[in-house]
C-alpha cells in the first residue's frame, strides 16, 4: 500500500506493517509473558523444593539460571528491535528469533538434568551466531565473495563448538573414562561405588560428582548388577575385577543383596607413607593402600529370605595397588585378599 504523507504531500513509499511486524510483536509479547510465568514458576518449585529457605546451593542454581535468562531475553530484545526498525523477511525474523525461544524451551529440560545452566547460553550464542551469519548471506545471495565469507564463517563457528563440546566432555567424564582418578583413594571410592556393593553411591568423575548406576528394579535386584562401563573406567587391569566377583555371585546366587563399607588404613605413594588427612591430588607413579572390609548388610526384599548367610567373620583386609596411567590420573591395578571371608548358605 501506498500512503501520501501528510506533512509533503509527497508519496510515502514505506511498507505498511504487515505478517513480520506482527510476528515481532508477538515476540515481545511472549518475551514478558515467559519471563514473568518463568519468575512466578522457578519461585514456586523452589519454595518447594526448600532451596530459598535453606539458601544453599540449589539457590545459586536459580541464581545461575536468572542470569542466563536476562542475557538471552537481552539478546532477543535486540533481535527484536531490529526486527521492528528493519521490517526483514519472515526468514530473516525466524532466524534470528528461534535461537532465543529454544533457549526458552530448554529450561524446564535442565531443571530435571546434570549438565550445567550455561550450557543453555552457549546453545543460544552458537544458534544464534548462525542464524545472524545466514541472514547476513541472504541479503545479497548471489555475491560469490559473500558466500565464500559465509561458508567460511560457518566453517569456523562448527569447529569451535564442536572443540568446546569435546573439551567439555572430556572434563566431565575423565577423558572419556581414559583418564584416571586424581588420587590412588579416589579411584577406588569410585570403583566401590560403581560396584554397587558400598554404602555409599557417590564418586568423582572428572569435574562432576555423580551417582553411580545402581538403582535396584525387579530385573536387577538378584542378577549381580553393577555400574559395568563407570567400573571399568577405574580399572588399569582386569585382575582387580575378581575382588567383587563373589559378591555379585552370591548377590545372584542367594538372592541376597549386600552392603560393604571399606575402611582406608596404611597408604603409600610411591614408598612413602602419606598421612591423614589426605590430599585432594597427588603425583607418582604407584601406590598401595590397605582397606578392612566389613559386611553391613546381607538382606533379601521382601518378607520371606529364601537363603541364610553364615560366616566365619564379617572383615577381610584388601591390599589394593594402583597406578597412573599414560593419560593422567589413577587406577586400579590388583587387589590381593589373603584371607577372605568364607560363607555358608542354608537354604529356607
Amino acid at each position: 500500500m501506498i500512503a501520501m504523507n501528510d506533512r509533503t504531500g509527497e508519496r510515502d513509499t514505506r511498507r505498511a506493517p504487515g505478517m513480520g511486524t506482527g510476528l515481532v510483536v508477538g515476540c515481545l509479547v511472549g518475551v514478558l509473558g515467559m519471563c514473568g510465568l518463568g519468575a512466578v514458576g522457578l519461585y514456586l518449585l523452589a519454595s518447594k523444593a526448600g532451596l530459598i529457605a535453606d539458601g544453599d546451593g540449589g539457590l545459586g542454581e536459580l541464581a545461575g539460571l536468572a542470569v542466563v535468562l536476562l542475557l538471552v531475553a537481552a539478546g532477543h530484545v535486540g533481535a527484536s528491535v531490529w526486527a521492528w526498525r528493519i521490517r526483514p523477511k519472515l526468514v530473516a525474523v525466524a532466524l534470528t528469533q528461534a535461537p532465543h525461544v529454544a533457549a526458552y524451551a530448554a529450561v524446564p529440560f535442565w531443571w530435571s538434568a546434570t549438565w550445567p545452566v550455561w550450557f543453555i547460553l552457549w546453545a543460544a550464542a552458537a544458534l544464534a551466531a548462525a542464524g545472524w551469519l545466514t541472514v547476513w548471506f541472504l541479503t545479497v545471495p548471489t555475491v560469490a565473495r559473500r558466500a565464500v565469507v559465509y561458508l567460511t564463517a560457518m566453517a569456523v563457528l562448527l569447529a569451535v563448538n564442536i572443540g568446546g563440546i569435546f573439551a567439555t566432555g572430556w572434563d566431565r567424564t575423565n577423558g572419556f573414562g581414559w583418564k584416571g582418578q586424581p588420587t590412588p583413594w579416589a579411584a577406588f571410592i569410585a570403583l566401590t561405588a560403581t560396584s554397587c556393593l558400598a554404602d555409599h553411591g557417590f564418586h568423582n568423575n572428572g569435574s562432576r560428582v555423580v551417582e553411580a548406576d545402581c538403582a535396584l528394579t525387579a530385573d536387577r535386584d538378584y542378577t549381580g548388577y553393577y555400574d559395568k562401563p563407570r567400573f571399568d573406567n577405574q580399572l588399569a587391569d582386569e585382575q582387580p575385577r575378581e575382588a567383587f566377583q563373589k559378591w555379585w555371585g552370591w548377590n545372584r546366587d542367594y538372592q541376597l543383596s549386600f552392603r560393604l563399607s571399606w575402611d582406608q588404613h596404611t597408604t603409600t605413594v610411591d614408598g612413602k607413607q602419606i598421612p591423614f588427612p589426605l590430599p585432594d591430588e597427588i603425583s607418582g607413579t604407584t601406590a598401595t593402600i590397605e582397606y578392612v572390609l566389613t559386611i553391613e548388610s546381607a538382606l533379601h526384599a521382601g518378607p520371606d529370605e529364601p537363603y541364610t548367610m553364615t560366616a566365619d567373620t564379617i572383615t577381610e583386609t584388601w591390599h589394593v595397588q594402583f597406578k597412573t596411567v599414560a593419560i593422567g590420573g589413577w587406577k586400579v591395578a590388583r587387589i590381593d585378599i589373603p584371607d577372605p571371608i568364607r560363607a555358608a548358605f542354608r537354604e529356607n
